[in-house]
């Protein structure tokens, strides 16, 4: 369901909207990593999801899935629930199980979506993995959903892997230290659209 689902969002969103992929080979091509996303719109996992050809699991918050049917098919299109607020040790033990067996794992380190034109701080999850697996984390910028219009260009900027040291104990100051290199790229690759 996943393929078909990503094909179809992909198809419609090059109609209506252009979609621009630049960076596509910064995705790697079997090992695991962390897709670590700014996210200004609803429509932000799907386009990333679009955007790369290996399957991405999400975590989503978990009021998502308190209904049946909506949570039944976002667990087949491998989203699965994170509890924001507190520490959720089962999300995040799935999130570094996915990294090690060679999935690609979407965050968005924002933690909610940010409308405004400065980046938010950003929540510690996506380092945190990271540095527990040795993971790279993959730096993607999505433009242009925000205020959906057609025709309005959709592009999404993917940057080089930041290379991460696995360390099985894991320190405030080293989360703080590398969402300040995960910031940085996104300034970095916002800046293309202009």
């Amino acid at each position: 369901m996943y393929r078909v689902t990503r094909d179809s969002v992909k198809l419609l969103t090059k109609i209506l909207f252009g979609l621009e992929v630049i960076g596509h080979e910064n995705i790697l091509e079997s090992d695991g990593a962390i897709i670590a996303a700014n996210h200004v719109s609803f429509y932000d996992p799907i386009v990333v999801a679009s955007a790369i050809k290996r399957p991405v699991h999400f975590m989503a918050k978990a009021e998502l899935f308190k209904s049946l049917i909506p949570g039944w098919f976002l667990r087949q299109i491998n989203v699965f629930p994170v509890r924001r607020g507190v520490a959720d040790r089962n999300a995040i033990r799935q999130a570094i199980n996915l990294v090690k067996n060679k999935k690609l794992l979407g965050i968005f380190p924002e933690g909610t979506r940010n409308r405004s034109d400065d980046s938010l701080p950003l929540q510690g999850g996506a380092s945190l993995i990271a540095i527990k697996t040795g993971a790279p984390i993959i730096p993607v910028v999505v433009t242009g959903t925000n205020g959906l219009r057609l025709r309005k260009k959709i592009s999404v900027y993917i940057g080089e892997p930041i290379q991460v040291s696995e360390g099985k104990k894991v320190s405030r100051e080293e989360i703080s230290d590398l969402n300040l290199v995960i910031s940085d790229q996104f300034a970095v690759l916002g800046k293309q659209e202009s």
